[in-house]
Parts: structure tokens; C-alpha cells; sequence
């Protein structure tokens, strides 16, 4: 027994509409569109074409030879009312074609070649490649009460020493002097009225058995060409509360050398520090005095210091009350300042909970009253 019968070409597909269709209306059933080439009566079968060149009512825009067309449900076409009409427009419009011809904002109708019927997968498709043929190529989870999932997998090894199909997402390559394509990943956004943000996990795969190991995970900037620079891998330089790295109880590793962004205090008066600007780096200038913050609860806290301009009067570092700084291995009497000697005189004076200590001296500093 036949397991399919022929029907028809595919041009056309039959159709029975609710209520009377007129000729050359557009008709969306889902997200497919076709167009009625002879008027239809109200449940009656007749014929919707899925194919072929159509002139079609636009909306006030210029469209490219070979953009992507949609279908706009409530557009309002050249010289019309919000009846429907062609637009370049993708969000939250159906696609119908491809303009065959580059139309102006003033032009009443498009020439577009039907293409809905090939691009639409009302279930699962395979396929050896697929290849865009407009300006983007969507892969969209379904709208509904709960938004469906897109999910890529690669393909699994049917062979026990191969390794099983690798998934790449590359950006497009750029022309003679143009940039090349952005990757973004980027979980969905929250409710309109409620609701986090979602979250993107980039995990390396599990072992399966044999006490094998997981998968590693490598993120890494572009490589250079030539005498360029090798690409910088930025996390959390914008809309991140905090960076965490690692866990107690796993082993976190640095090969390379840190380069620490400190946050700058230019002493041109005189100031007293924080707890909340440890860290900094104070660039002391002539005749300023920074008083240092009382060492009570602040074990840790530290500032760099580095002479900018000393002239007759030289920058103090004063610490609170009589508490002592400690210069190398003198300390100082308690209450005592110290002062740099010479322009680019540098020291990083540290918390100890009790006392400032030095530490990163460089050049010569000395005790003095405040």
C-alpha cells in the first residue's frame, strides 16, 4: 500500500475561509501566509497561493531588493487605512517574502516573492545546513503562556573512541575595513511588572563514567594579526554589582601578572581619608595635610602615597590622635606626621589595628609636626 498519494504542486493550498475572501486578499493562517488569486465565499473551498510574485500594498518605507518582507496585520499601506500591508518590519509580524525590487517610502505596492511556506517548521526539521537568505536569519522559541525553549545540541559519537560533535557560534567576517560580527549571549529580560532577568550558565560537559574528567571551559580574546593587539577579555566593566571568582574550597589560580585599577585622591587641600577609600592612591602635594582615619576596626585598610609637587613647605600624613605610623623600622612619636623629601617619594601605609605601618617605601621620609 502507497504510504503517500500526490496532491498538487505546492503553489497553491486549499482553503476554507469563515467568511467571504476577495481576490488578492492576504490571508495569515499561523505563520503561514498565503494570498487568494480569485475570491473565495464564506465556507467554501478554494485556493490560497504560497508562491509566486505578487505586487503587494506597502507601508510608507524603502525596502531593499531582497530584504526579508513581514506581513503587518494592522499596517496601514500607502494612501490607506490600518487594513494590512507589506513592511520591512520584522517584530511581531509574520515573514511572507522577499521584495524583488528596491521600492520607495511613496511606492503603493512591493514586488514580493511568497517564500512563507519553505521557511516555516511547524514541528521539528533536519537539515544538512541552513543558510540564511535574508538580511537575518531568526531561530525564535515559541510565544505562549510559558515561552518555548530553543535548545542546540550536537550530534552524539555512534563510535566509542570519537568525540561527539562540537558546536561553534562565530560571528560573521567583516569586509576589506569593516569590524567583524558580534557574539552576544544574553539571558531574556525580566517581566514587564515582575521578575528577574535570566541567568546564562557556560559550563563544560559532564564525564559520563570511568571517573573521567569534565569538560574545561576556555574564554579568550581574538587573536592578533601582525602587529596588532590580541583581543581584551572584559567581565564586569558595566551593570555588575560584584565579580566572584572561584570558592573556598576551590583551588583558584593567577598566571599572570594583575594590574590593579586604584581609585585616585588628589590632595590639592587638605583632606582626611576613609575606610571606604582604602586601596587609593594619594597624590600628595605641597604644603597639604592628609590626615589618616583612627586605626580602631580598620585592620587592613591601606593607601598608597606618592609626592607629586615638595617646595618650602612639604605634604604631612598626620595620623588621628596620638596614634603612631611606623617608617621602616622607626616609629614614629605617637601623634606624630611624616613627610616625603623629594618629588616621586612613594610608601604604602597599612592598618595593623593598632598603628600604620609602612610598607613599599621609596625614597626618603621623615618625621614631622603637624
Amino acid at each position: 500500500m502507497a504510504q503517500a498519494t500526490y496532491i498538487q504542486v505546492g503553489r497553491e493550498i486549499d482553503y476554507t475561509p469563515g467568511g467571504a475572501v476577495v481576490a488578492g486578499q492576504v490571508v495569515v493562517q499561523a505563520n503561514l501566509v498565503g494570498i487568494a488569486k480569485t475570491a473565495i465565499a464564506a465556507n467554501t473551498l478554494g485556493a490560497l497561493s504560497v508562491s509566486g510574485i505578487f505586487d503587494v500594498e506597502q507601508n510608507a518605507e524603502a525596502i531593499p531588493a531582497g530584504a526579508a518582507v513581514y506581513w503587518d496585520d494592522n499596517g496601514t499601506p500607502v494612501g490607506g487605512t490600518a487594513t494590512g500591508c507589506a513592511t520591512a518590519t520584522a517584530s511581531g509580524n509574520t515573514f511572507m517574502g522577499f521584495c524583488q525590487a528596491l521600492t520607495a517610502n511613496t511606492d503603493a505596492t512591493a514586488r514580493i516573492a511568497l517564500r512563507s511556506a519553505e521557511s516555516v517548521a511547524g514541528g521539528v526539521a533536519t537539515a544538512t545546513s541552513i543558510t540564511g537568505t535574508a538580511a537575518t536569519l531568526p531561530i525564535a522559541g515559541l510565544a505562549a503562556a510559558q515561552g518555548g525553549a530553543v535548545s542546540v545540541t550536537a550530534g552524539a559519537s555512534s563510535t566509542a573512541a570519537n568525540a561527539g560533535g562540537a558546536i561553534a557560534i562565530t560571528g560573521g567576517k567583516g569586509g576589506a575595513t569593516g569590524l567583524g560580527g558580534a557574539v552576544a549571549i544574553a539571558g531574556g529580560a525580566g517581566g514587564a511588572t515582575s521578575g528577574h532577568g535570566g541567568a546564562v550558565t557556560i559550563a563544560g560537559g559532564a564525564a559520563d563514567d570511568d571517573d573521567d574528567n569534565g569538560g574545561n571551559v576556555t574564554i579568550l580574546g581574538g587573536a592578533k594579526d601582525g602587529s596588532g593587539t590580541d583581543g581584551v577579555l572584559a567581565l564586569g566593566t558595566s551593570n555588575t554589582s560584584a565579580i566572584n571568582v572561584g570558592a573556598a574550597a576551590i583551588t583558584t589560580a593567577v598566571a599572570g601578572p594583575l594590574t590593579q585599577r586604584q581609585a585616585i585622591v588628589d590632595a590639592t587641600s587638605d583632606i582626611t581619608l576613609t575606610a571606604a577609600q582604602s586601596g587609593s592612591l594619594v597624590l600628595l602635594n605641597t604644603s597639604d595635610l592628609v590626615k589618616l582615619p583612627a586605626v580602631s576596626g580598620l585592620t587592613g585598610v591601606f593607601y598608597d602615597f606618592v609626592a607629586i609637587t615638595v617646595a618650602t613647605t612639604a605634604p604631612l600624613i598626620d595620623p588621628a590622635g596620638s596614634e603612631v605610623i611606623t617608617i621602616g623600622a622607626a616609629a614614629q612619636t605617637g601623634g606624630e606626621a611624616i613627610e616625603p623629601t623629594a618629588i616621586g617619594d612613594s610608601c604604602r601605609l597599612v592598618c595593623t589595628g593598632t598603628a600604620w605601618v609602612s610598607t613599599h617605601l621609596n625614597g626618603t621620609w621623615a618625621g614631622a609636626d603637624d
